[in-house]
């Protein structure tokens, strides 16, 4: 009884965790279903952490490690949950206590080896075969929602089976207004205007007068990202060969968590005019989710009027829709005599 008594009770919920090859260090932990959801800083001692706190429902809950890897562990109302990972394979980790985590390890097991087009498949299975779970949703969002090339059709149907089981679902609201945010940058539409924390913690906006050009090009990266520093070094060869023209913005958003890792990496650029923002919440930044990112690294190119010209992931098809929009525009102007 008096184990019991220690337990969680009520809304409250316990997660204790345990690495077998890491003896301290720091990670971090939010809501994922809370539009306003902080991160939560977690010491590890002697390869060991515990975290508490409180729960309407079940939810996903994030933990975040300093080098950008996500792992989900869903909480519930009263829950007492075992979490047991490696630190070298993030990926495989192991959380007990409940339903929802065990059916969340079995789609790991069963995807871990697989490609990412067969991932996709398992996941629609699974949502299909637990449309009740919160792991549908949850699924719904990782492998639906937040990838650009999913077939549309698929995603309606499966939005539509998850609103009739989860009507009220705090979850799927916050996964459908991702959707609305990522129509908010679709190609044709206009970028809207997001609030930026700058280097001196000043807010700044994303558009102002001062700054109008006549192609914008905004850009997502962090440190820890693969190749994050050859992403930071392209931006910079963009600015040196089209400065002279001073059509071309450019503004690079951090989604480190670390900002002092980003305040490094962009000290070369004091003197530059790429303009560095980061506010130390990665994809939980309220500008981040008003503009509907998802991966890194992502662009986002606009006219002057804010309109989005490009858009995507291939950082690679960036610069090559840069250089083809600003030669046209070369083109167009006219000549001396």
């Amino acid at each position: 009884m008096l184990l019991m008594s220690c337990g969680p009770s009520g809304t409250s919920f316990r997660i204790e965790g345990k690495f077998r090859d890491m003896e301290g260090g720091e990670l971090y932990i939010y809501n994922l279903s809370d539009n306003n959801a902080r991160l939560d800083t977690l010491q590890v001692k002697n390869g060991k952490f515990i975290y508490r706190g409180q729960a309407e429902e079940t939810t996903p809950y994030i933990l975040v490690f300093p080098n950008g890897v996500e792992q989900v562990i869903f909480v519930s109302p009263a829950s007492d949950l075992k979490y047991e990972a490696t630190a070298n394979d993030l990926k495989n980790y192991v959380v007990n206590g409940s339903e929802e985590n065990k059916l969340m390890n079995q789609f790991r097991q069963e995807t871990y080896t697989l490609k990412p087009s067969k991932v996709i498949s398992k996941a629609a299975s699974y949502i299909k075969q637990n449309p009740t779970s919160p792991v549908a949703i949850y699924l719904l969002d990782q492998y639906f929602v937040q990838d650009e090339e999913v077939n549309e059709k698929e995603l309606s149907q499966l939005l539509k089976l998850l609103r009739q089981q989860h009507p009220h679902n705090l979850y799927l609201l916050e996964v459908e207004s991702k959707l609305k945010s990522a129509s908010r940058s679709q190609v044709g539409m206009k970028l809207p205007n997001v609030t930026l924390l700058a280097k001196d913690k000043s807010k700044k906006n994303l558009w102002s007068p001062k700054k109008e050009k006549d192609y914008h090009l905004i850009t997502f990266w962090a440190t820890w990202m693969e190749n994050g520093y050859d992403f930071l070094w392209k931006l910079r060869k963009s600015n040196d060969n089209y400065k002279d023209g001073g059509k071309l913005r450019i503004v690079a958003v951090s989604l480190d968590i670390e900002r002092y890792r980003w305040e490094e990496a962009t000290r070369p650029d004091t003197t530059s005019i790429i303009e560095h923002y980061c506010d130390g919440m990665s994809f939980e930044s309220k500008a981040i989710k008003q503009l509907g990112i998802e991966v890194l690294p992502y662009y986002i190119l606009t006219d002057k009027e804010h309109k989005v010209l490009e858009k995507g992931a291939d950082i690679k098809q960036m610069e090559e829709k840069l250089k083809k929009h600003l030669e046209e525009k070369k083109s167009q102007s006219p000549q001396s005599p």
